[in-house]
């Protein structure tokens, strides 16, 4: 069940990180994540009411916080590389952040069984050989900065790592509580990132509700990952949710017409071969 959840969770985040850099390239970047996550703090905050959670401690409301943080950075960063250069550089580079929370159950005194460390290292090197660029053909385009590309990726990778450390931690207290929490802080941060940067928040009321999907997409993968963190290993399910380059790729192929590279069929061989193993 945790691998299953932790799986959904892949495939929200895959959607969505394929619609909010189309989004993103018709209305403005700071407009499509306030729609997004505005609608998904309300629906934080719907779920709360409805279970009556209690109010959690200090500790895990700064959880709670750290885990907004974290996903703040995440989003950013990865529209922000994804405007600098290729969504399919900027995935692999985005799913790497999954390592911190394996580095850091390990530091904890954690251990990994021979096959699950197998599968781990088959479904990380998929990711980056699935979701790598084709080499060759045309040069890049002359808007892309990669450097910045591959500086705001990396802000991602670490961003989204240090909310699937905190964000499970933070569930202790209460799992929508830790939702709400972690949504109220990316929404601040939007609004000042949108401050400071002089973008933009407008956005045509007619299109809000198609701008909100991404937002819908990614609360439901992290509660499904809240989920998976309760039945199943930090490392694994951490790993598994992860993967969602391999699902943008694929939707790529399937919407956009992209076509799959021999070496990306290899890297999509590599992450089934690592579920299955993780699986067993």
């Amino acid at each position: 069940m945790a691998v299953l959840l932790a799986l959904g969770t892949s495939v929200g985040y895959g959607v969505a990180n394929l619609l909010a850099p189309l989004f993103a390239q018709r209305f403005p970047l700071a407009a499509v994540l306030l729609a997004g996550q505005a609608t998904a703090l309300a629906l934080t905050l719907v779920g709360l009411a409805v279970t009556g959670e209690p109010v959690p401690g200090a500790g895990d409301i700064g959880f709670g916080v750290l885990a907004g943080v974290g996903n703040a950075a995440g989003l950013i960063g990865f529209l922000l590389a994804a405007e600098a250069g290729p969504v399919s550089l900027v995935a692999p580079i985005g799913a790497s952040g999954g390592v911190l929370p394996v580095v850091y159950d390990l530091a904890r005194g954690a251990s990994l069984g021979r096959l699950e460390a197998v599968g781990l290292t088959l479904a990380l090197v998929g990711v980056v050989i699935a979701a790598r660029r084709p080499t060759g053909g045309a040069a890049p385009p002359a808007h892309h900065d990669l450097r910045r590309c591959v500086t705001f990726a990396l802000v991602s990778a670490a961003g989204f790592g240090l909310l699937l450390i905190a964000l499970p931690q933070a569930a202790d207290g209460g799992r929508w509580w830790a939702l709400a929490d972690a949504r109220a802080v990316i929404v601040l941060a939007v609004l000042g990132f949108a401050a400071a940067t002089g973008r933009s928040l407008r956005a045509p009321a007619r299109e809000l509700p198609r701008l909100a999907v991404p937002g819908v997409l990614l609360i439901s993968g992290t509660l499904l990952y809240t989920l998976a963190t309760e039945r199943g290993s930090l490392s694994v399910v951490a790993v598994l949710a992860s993967l969602n380059p391999a699902v943008t790729v694929a939707l790529a192929f399937v919407l956009l017409g992209e076509r799959v590279t021999r070496t990306q069929a290899v890297g999509i061989g590599c992450i089934i071969a690592g579920v299955v193993a993780v699986a067993a």
